[in-house]
């Protein structure tokens, strides 16, 4: 590990100061306003994100697979959004602007969801029955008003989603600090996602479209004024310009220096920077050499090393090259994220079509279970799971090893957990079929459905599986991205989300075109043999991630020894 002196630590924190304004704001003062309004939005948000499947059928007469898409495009724009809007809130506008009006925004998506449901004239006529041969699709004005409101919905929720997050840290100057409020913070998100998966669904379930979406819009509203009342508190941070065009500059200027060595040293012809470059920045690692060439200067006659270098499309820090190397080490790890969050994109948005066809009664036969309410599990379980990791299975792994155990492993685990589960999911769909056709083969009534219980399994091991990869997953690229990358760590991981989820929308149409497993009726299909599938694509994508993580390198020789534990 390197060190500096203490006057470079010190103009370290100089520059620290220098890029907040108000400094003498922000703190424990300011977590009610901003947890606050993040679950206002949150709630809002998932007023019409968790259970749109379900409102396609029911309003729009879309049929069954291609509502599930919806579920997959939905989910791939609320994790696209995020990265947008970290990267203007680093490069130009700072989290604070952002997040206000990707808030109103918000606020107009939940209004026109309110008017889809409320006008007629903005809907197809119903239909009179739920299977293939209703007439009545939606027209094309119709469909591109229900379109306009996904998309600023979807940007309004993804601006704010992440975003918020990093506002939220900047109000805390000590690491200890950060960590709790990222605590508050992940249980704002998933309290807020329980009540809508819950409350808010079930009188979606009943009927009340409407009423339920009016009062989505209110709390966004009650959530911006909270917001705002708190801006006054608020610590904030100058924007410093986007580390993706530092990134850019030494990819170009690598290529344009394409024809010299990129040694440290060739005779007095060339040299890495001056020698106050090289004390701060240290000399070039041996990876990757070729972008070291980005870092390389001419020795001219009239050149003095105390000459201060200006950064340019030609000329980069070597510190600028090594948080390039960073990233491209890092890509790898990452790129195992997509096929994950794939899977898990696919499973989420089919398991509502099975739990429309399970029995749903619970308890008595007077309540029904609303089938996107079904996504409450994996909340519920991976939040159990969160807090038994975090206080009892990493503190124990420490004590008993010596060590914590590391991000990578902890990743690994959530992969083996995905496979895990989408094997539950087709013994479960398997079982399910059985019963059906042994009930249509003896015409029998709905008496002898599959309970929808049968579901908390695969949807529990989906939750736990979550628990163990995205924090660790945050925690190592906070770890090895580079410092400028830090900020916007969260939302490079919404990042493989957000492609994740377009690769689901791509697998199911695939899925569709090329066999007869997913009809719009999934009792006439194979849905157990779409989730078989699923399970050796995970087997492939965990193979592959442990291939990675074998022959990944930490940036810092003691991070495979002293790793992030959240809480500790």
């Amino acid at each position: 590990m390197e060190h500096y002196e203490k006057g470079e630590e010190d103009e370290a924190s100089l520059q620290d100061e220098q890029i907040c304004v108000n400094d003498n704001k922000g703190g424990w003062v300011t977590l009610p306003f901003i947890i606050g309004s993040m679950m206002g939005l949150t709630l809002a948000a998932t007023s019409w994100y968790a259970n749109i499947v379900v409102y396609a059928m029911k309003k729009y007469n879309i049929k069954d697979i291609s509502a599930a898409q919806f579920h997959n495009v939905v989910g791939a724009g609320v994790n696209f959004f995020p990265i947008l809007a970290a990267i203007l809130a680093d490069s130009l506008f700072g989290s604070y602007s952002v997040v206000l009006v990707s808030s109103f925004v918000s606020l107009l998506g939940a209004i026109m969801f309110t008017l889809t449901s409320a006008i007629p004239t903005l809907r197809p006529p119903p239909c009179t029955n739920t299977t293939s041969s209703c007439n009545n699709p939606p027209s094309s004005l119709e469909y591109a008003f229900l379109y306009a409101t996904l998309a600023i919905s979807m940007v309004g929720f993804g601006g704010t989603r992440f975003v918020i997050g990093a506002l939220g840290a900047d109000q805390f100057k000590t690491p200890e600090q950060q960590r709790v409020f990222f605590n508050w913070f992940i249980f704002a998100i998933e309290a807020s996602s329980v009540i809508g998966f819950t409350a808010v669904i079930y009188l979606q379930d009943k009927g009340k479209w409407t009423l339920s979406f009016g009062l989505s819009a209110a709390v966004n509203a009650v959530a911006i004024a909270l917001f705002l009342f708190g801006s006054r508190f608020y610590r904030l941070v100058v924007p410093q310009g986007s580390p993706f065009i530092s990134i850019a500059r030494v990819l170009v200027a690598s290529f344009r220096k394409g024809d010299r060595v990129a040694g440290e040293k060739v005779g007095d012809d060339y040299f890495y920077g001056t020698s106050k470059l090289k004390m701060l920045h240290g000399s070039p690692t041996s990876s990757l050499r070729f972008f070291n060439r980005a870092a390389l200067i001419k020795r001219c006659r009239d050149h003095q090393e105390s000459k201060p270098l200006k950064k340019s499309w030609t000329l980069c820090t070597v510190e600028e090259v090594e948080d390039l190397k960073k990233l491209i080490k890092a890509l790898p790890i990452w790129s195992g994220g997509i096929l994950l969050n794939t899977i898990s994109g696919v499973g989420a948005s089919l398991v509502i079509l099975q739990a429309l066809a399970m029995d749903r009664t619970l308890g008595t036969r007077h309540f029904k279970l609303p089938a996107a309410s079904i996504l409450v599990f994996p909340l519920l379980c991976g939040s159990i799971a969160l807090c038994f990791l975090d206080r009892v299975l990493y503190p124990l792994w420490k004590t008993t090893l010596g060590r914590p155990l590391s991000p990578l492993k902890r990743v690994g685990n959530g992969y083996f957990l995905t496979f895990l589960s989408m094997i539950s999911f087709a013994l479960v769909e398997n079982k399910r079929r059985r019963l059906h056709d042994h009930v249509l083969n003896n015409t029998n009534n709905n008496y002898m459905m599959i309970s929808v219980l049968w579901l908390i399994l695969p949807l529990g091991l989906l939750g736990v599986s979550s628990s163990f990869y995205f924090p660790a997953e945050l925690a190592f690229f906070y770890q090895e991205l580079p410092k400028s990358l830090r900020s916007t760590a969260a939302s490079l991981a919404s990042l493989h989300m957000a492609v994740g989820y377009y690769l689901s929308t791509v697998f199911i149409s695939s899925v569709q075109r090329r066999t007869s497993w997913l009809p719009d009726d999934i009792n006439q299909g194979r849905l157990d043999q779409v989730y078989w599938t699923l399970a050796i694509i995970g087997a492939i994508n965990f193979g592959y991630f442990l291939l990675c993580a074998k022959l990944y390198k930490y940036t810092n020789n003691e991070s495979a020894e002293n790793q992030i534990i959240v809480s500790e």
